[in-house]
């Protein structure tokens, strides 16, 4: 007769109840890591974007304090602003495409801000009137803001979330009312991911 060997099968064996209650809370710590993380960028964006308003009202103020008009808006006086041969037309309104390229530009070569780019995380930032003709996505939106307001800062392509953040943190936390508005409704920000593409707060 042939001799068959015996083989015997490794024992399979199954995670205990504790073993896998360890793995769990692993990736509980892990999921909750990550979350917490992006939480706090988030938070630390809408920072940014907060203080970016409050420093372009600060810094514009103190421009028209000096030379009797708003950045962009500054009537052109030869050598009273160095580098600087482009003025606006003096009315107490940012109303053109112009002008409102000329605010940093001003604000830059007379010491107030750093740099002559404007933008934040999310897109462009503008500083310019009130208004449809000169431009703004929350004058021809769903929410315009009082036309009582000249001047405003527009921030383009916040979602929703952080416009309604940022607004709860200048405002009152709806876009739809108050001193800063977002150019669509409430309801289209209960649909996820969706984007404001212009949120203003007064100058």
């Amino acid at each position: 007769m042939p001799n068959f060997r015996k083989f015997s099968a490794p024992l399979m064996r199954g995670f205990t109840l504790v073993e896998m209650a360890i793995v769990l809370v692993i990736i509980g710590l892990l999921l909750g890591g990550v979350l917490q993380g992006q939480s706090l960028i988030r938070s630390m964006r809408v920072k940014d974007l907060v203080a970016t308003a409050k420093d372009l009202t600060i810094a514009s103020q103190q421009f028209k304090d000096r030379y009797r008009y708003l950045p962009g808006d500054w009537r052109y006086t030869a050598n009273e602003i160095p580098n600087v041969t482009i003025g606006g037309d003096g009315s107490g309104i940012i109303n053109t495409a112009i002008e409102s390229n000329n605010v940093p530009v001003h604000l830059f070569n007379a010491g107030f801000i750093r740099s002559t780019q404007l933008r934040s995380y999310y897109g462009t930032v503008r500083v310019l009137g009130n208004t449809i003709s000169a431009g703004s996505l929350v004058a021809a939106g769903s929410n315009p803001i009082p036309v009582t307001v000249l001047n405003i800062i527009e921030f383009a392509d916040l979602p929703c979330d952080v416009a309604t953040e940022v607004d709860l943190k200048l405002d009152d936390g709806d876009i739809s009312k108050g001193s800063s508005r977002g150019s669509i409704t409430p309801a289209a920000c209960s649909i996820a991911d969706t984007i404001v593409p212009g949120f203003a707060t007064p100058l």
